[in-house]
């Protein structure tokens, strides 16, 4: 393990600075969801995140105050880029503890017994400008380090676009950040031992995983944009220990989110989470933003030297790694085929079971109940877990050919989110769980259930597509 303890203000900033934004987003999505529940524990927890996101300024700015002076001295990198940044980073950190001061004030407002939380709308509104102002602050940090952002000639059939490597700077942080916010609020969940909590957390975890993919995959991508055309800075051996630990770190994704929705599958027929399995996902959790945590310094090594001390001795040889090893030794048609028949299942059971429940929400099959329904929604995990395992293998067998010539592919990774993500409504919704045989389902159900059915249908378009495209 390379070392992940700052030691210069530059780390400190890195490891730091992307959880106002993130951080917000995450905040934001539980806050409006606990307005929408009316439930007090998860506004209360919200509003004191906000504040505790608002007291991240302090450190935040100190540590990129003395950032910019270190980056200020590398004739490579623009001090244009730099004041830039900073100008735009004062201004995030005012309306961010603007936004904590506030929520602050809401909170202990709200302390005494019995009282209540109202829609308290000046969080929300600061809290979106925050995140608004955040985003751009991050676009224009991320510009100092990394060139290949800029490189504005893409060779065509060689080297891919630099949206992708846009994408994986987004995504790769979301993962990371949200586990710190999640086994937050699952800590929190089992401390007031609040339901509502507990299923959002574990949706939480649920979502956090599918996002694994496209960061996966991204990630993927981006290897290709900042190796052909080459970068002479940046080392295809140090890139290829960053996605050896990012693979560890998709499992942990993977079985993390995978027992989060086995929980809130099984809940359903129970009425209540269970104890045990909120454990489960916790220390699966912890584990796995350990994996993260050094996924993300090794991936911060490729584009970041002032990062860099003498206890991290960086990789020479481009062709070690088990990723490698993986590439090398699927290509093989004895390795290809069977994982190619495997990940065709997958699909089956997928679209199979979103199929029928699908129908039955749209109105067929109304002699059914959904309940009985939802009880088909577990072959279609299981499918999704076979399609993770075998599309990571096959996209490693030939991810050139994906990510550089197959217009397909994206669309594929996109609609697989949207679908995944879609079906988690089948568990979450009360109202269409209550629907017995003989009636309708809700109106807002079948919107859910035309995009289910349209997402999945698309992926296996795109994917039957990519041979020849």
């Amino acid at each position: 393990m390379m070392h992940v303890i700052p030691q210069s203000w530059s780390h400190v900033h890195i490891l730091i600075s992307v959880f106002p934004s993130f951080g917000l987003l995450f905040v934001l999505g539980f806050y409006i969801a606990g307005l929408a529940n009316n439930n007090d524990g998860i506004k209360r927890t919200c509003l004191f995140l906000f504040g505790a996101l608002a007291v991240l300024s302090v450190p935040i700015y100190l540590s990129g105050d003395a950032a910019s002076m270190v980056l200020s001295d590398n004739p490579q990198i623009s001090k244009a880029m730099i004041s830039t940044h900073r100008t735009w980073g004062i201004g995030a950190l005012a309306v961010l503890v603007a936004t904590g001061v506030v929520a602050w004030i809401e909170l202990f407002r709200t302390s005494g017994a019995g009282a209540r939380i109202d829609p308290f709308r000046l969080v929300l509104l600061l809290a979106i400008a925050a995140l608004g102002v955040s985003a751009v602050v991050d676009e224009f940090g991320w510009e100092i380090n990394h060139r290949e952002l800029k490189i504005a000639v893409v060779i065509p059939e060689v080297s891919t676009s630099q949206l992708w490597t846009n994408a994986h700077l987004i995504l790769n942080h979301v993962p990371t950040a949200g586990f710190v916010f999640a086994i937050f609020f699952l800590v929190m969940a089992l401390i007031l031992n609040n339901e509502g909590m507990k299923r959002g957390s574990l949706t939480f975890f649920v979502i956090l995983g599918v996002i694994g993919v496209p960061t996966y995959v991204s990630g993927t991508a981006t290897m290709w944009a900042v190796t052909q055309p080459v970068i002479p800075e940046i080392s295809k051996a140090v890139i290829n220990a960053h996605r050896d630990m990012a693979l560890l770190a998709l499992v942990g994704l993977a079985v993390t989110g995978a027992v989060a929705w086995l929980e809130l599958w099984r809940s359903r027929y129970f009425g209540r989470v269970s104890g045990v399995s909120l454990i489960a996902v916790l220390l699966f959790a912890l584990v796995t933003l350990g994996v993260m945590t050094e996924t993300g310094h090794r991936g911060g090594l490729i584009n970041h030297p002032e990062i860099r001390t003498a206890m991290d001795v960086l990789p020479t040889d481009p062709d070690a790694g088990f990723s490698t090893f993986m590439e090398s030794t699927v290509k093989s048609m004895i390795w290809f085929v069977p994982w190619q028949v495997v990940h065709f299942f997958g699909y089956c059971l997928i679209f199979g079971s979103a199929f029928a429940v699908g129908l039955r929400v749209l109105g067929f099959w109304k002699s059914i109940s959904f309940a009985a329904m939802h009880r088909l929604l577990v072959l279609g995990f299981f499918g999704v877990l076979m399609n993770v395992v075998s599309g990571m293998i096959l996209m490693l067998a030939d991810s050139y050919h994906y990510v550089v010539g197959d217009i397909a592919f994206a669309p594929k990774i996109a609609l697989i989110v949207i679908g995944a993500i879609a079906v988690l409504y089948f568990s979450l919704s009360d109202r269409l769980w209550k629907v017995n045989a003989g009636e309708d389902a809700p109106a807002s159900a079948k919107w859910v259930a035309a995009v289910v059915l349209l997402a999945w249908a698309g992926v296996i378009v795109c994917g039957r597509m990519l041979p020849y495209l």
